[in-house]
């Protein structure tokens, strides 16, 4: 795969994600998707030393 269609399919998906949070925050989702998104990432975050 070429570097131009690595970027076609990367702001591809970015346009979806960025779709996804506009339509959270119209419809006062915004809480279930910031919960969401806490738990994708924990598990990235949790081999971390604490602070």
């Amino acid at each position: 795969m070429e570097n131009s269609e690595k970027r076609i399919i990367g702001s591809l998906i970015l346009l979806a994600g960025i779709t996804l949070l506009s339509i959270a925050l119209y419809s006062g989702q915004i809480a279930e998707v910031a919960e969401f998104v806490r738990s994708v990432f924990e598990p990235a975050v949790a081999g971390l030393p604490a602070s």
